[in-house]
Formats: structure tokens, C-alpha cells, sequence
């Protein structure tokens, strides 16, 4: 899949500074289904960790938490300044047992032998992801693990995102979707995964849908909503997206949170999609 706003390594919102930040949020957000997975999957004390896509190095600091010492994660990003970014965060937290390097995942890493390879918000901006996919997994020993987490914006646009409707929630839905889709990345990524996982050649995999009901005063979402609409700007102009501009996008969390707060109703956040396997055995 292509689209006139994806940028030349397939990643629709580039990779500045703000975009880095976001992704800190989103990672905090996700925390707990992407760790549940990396959990669920087997990912343990002593394994090496492929984490494909790392971006800033949220998900290969969760894995790293779980291989221990022992252990090793090599997180691999297009981006070079991504890559810095995700070096210089692994310092400040001191991880030891991560490294972080420049590479197309989907070309192959050149190294094999990986206990795991996991990935999040990944697949879904690839141009195929089932040859994405069975690229990274060639990585793995037999009877490695696979584990993936991919949004399902589908869900949101197509189906029930509040209760009771909040007709600015589903401005956001829309526009969000228009641009992302309009980029060339896949919707669909989540409620494809088992797909994606079996048109790669892999096992039938475990999976589980998973999604946050908002609706405090104060929720951290409602930022990440604003940082996501901010972060989609440039892309939105680069193919003729109206609906925000910079002003109406750094005040959407507040008229979010307070048109939530009226109602006296909840959001669904962004609901994700994880799946997971494991290789045929030696």
C-alpha cells in the first residue's frame, strides 16, 4: 500500500521531536496490554529480544524488564534520529541490556537466533505486512516467539466510540482515520493480525482485543488525543485534510475532557489488537 503523505521509510507521522514525545504517551497508555502480551507470549529471564520498529524504545525497555540481566533486547528503527532518541532514553533509565540500531526489519536484520520478535503500532504501516512480518520472524531460533500489538481504528469509525455520543469524539475518529488511511497506512492492522500472522507462514496465533473506557477528569488520554491531532497536522495539509488547524488541535483535550464531563458519559479509547505464537520447534 501506497499514499501520497507516507514518508520514505513507511512511517505516516514522521519523526520529530513532538512525534517522539507522543509516542512516549501513547507508550504509557499501552502499557499494560503490551506487557501482558510480552508476558503472555513467554518472553522470560535469559532471552535475546528482537523488537522490530522500536521507534523512541518504550517496548524493548518492557521486554527488557522481563529478560533480565541475563537477557538482551536489540530494538531496529528506519530512523537514525529515532534511533539516537531511543539510545539516549535506554541511558537515562539505565538499561544496559538494549541496543538500538538503523535497519529496514523488513529487508531482514542479518542475524539470527532471537528468542523473540515483537512489535507494536508497527505492521500497520507497512506496505505488506505478512512479508513484513515473515522478514522479522526469519530472525527467530526454532521455536521462537512472536508477539505483536497493532491498533484497530476501524473499530472506532465504524462502530460504538462513546456513550453518549460525543460528537466531537467522532470529528477526531474520522479526521484521525482519514489522515492515517489517506497516508496509506492499514486501518485494519489489529483485526488483521491473525491474517497477517498466518499469510506469513506462522503458526495460528493467540489473540486478544483490548480497550480503555474513559471518562475521568484529568485522564492522560485526553492529552494524547490533543498530541495525536498535533502530530497529524503536517500530514493532514500534505493531503488536503481539513477539519483542525494548530490552534483548535492544542485545545482539544480540554473541550474533549469538558464535553465528556457534561455528558456525564465515557469514551472508548483506541482499541489494540495482540497476537502471539510460536515457531515450529527444532
Amino acid at each position: 500500500m501506497t499514499g501520497p503523505g507516507r514518508t520514505d521509510d513507511g512511517y505516516v507521522l514522521g519523526h520529530s521531536a513532538r512525534e517522539l514525545d507522543r509516542l512516549d504517551l501513547q507508550g504509557a497508555l499501552y502499557l499494560e496490554p503490551t506487557l501482558s502480551v510480552l508476558e503472555r507470549s513467554g518472553i522470560g529471564p535469559g532471552m535475546r529480544v528482537l523488537d522490530v520498529g522500536c521507534g523512541s524504545g518504550d517496548v524493548s525497555a518492557l521486554a527488557a524488564r522481563l529478560v533480565g540481566p541475563s537477557g538482551h533486547v536489540q530494538g531496529v528503527d528506519r530512523d537514525e534520529g529515532t534511533i539516537s532518541a531511543a539510545r539516549e532514553r535506554a541511558a537515562s533509565r539505565g538499561l544496559d541490556n538494549v541496543g538500538f540500531e538503523a535497519g529496514d526489519f523488513a529487508r531482514g536484520v542479518g542475524a539470527e537466533g532471537f528468542d523473540a520478535v515483537i512489535g507494536r503500532f508497527i505492521l500497520m504501516h507497512q506496505t505488506d505486512p505478512a512479508s513484513a512480518l515473515a522478514a522479522a520472524a526469519r530472525s527467530l531460533r526454532p521455536g521462537g516467539v512472536v508477539a505483536f500489538v497493532e491498533s484497530s481504528m476501524t473499530l472506532l469509525r465504524d462502530g460504538l466510540h462513546s456513550q453518549p455520543p460525543s460528537p466531537l469524539y467522532d470529528r477526531i475518529v474520522r479526521w484521525k482515520c482519514a489522515v492515517v488511511g489517506g497516508a496509506g497506512a492499514h486501518l485494519d492492522a489489529g483485526m488483521a493480525l491473525r491474517s497477517t500472522f498466518l499469510a506469513a507462514g506462522l503458526p495460528e496465533p493467540e489473540t486478544r482485543l483490548e480497550a480503555a473506557v474513559v471518562g475521568g477528569a484529568g485522564h492522560p488520554y485526553f492529552r494524547y488525543i490533543a498530541e495525536s491531532v498535533g502530530s497529524m497536522l503536517p500530514m493532514a495539509r500534505r493531503l488536503g485534510i481539513t477539519g483542525f488547524d494548530a490552534a483548535s488541535a492544542a485545545a482539544l483535550g480540554s473541550a474533549l475532557e469538558a464535553e465528556v464531563a457534561a455528558s456525564g458519559g465515557v469514551l472508548i479509547a483506541w482499541p489494540v489488537v495482540a497476537a502471539w505464537c510460536r515457531t515450529p520447534g527444532a
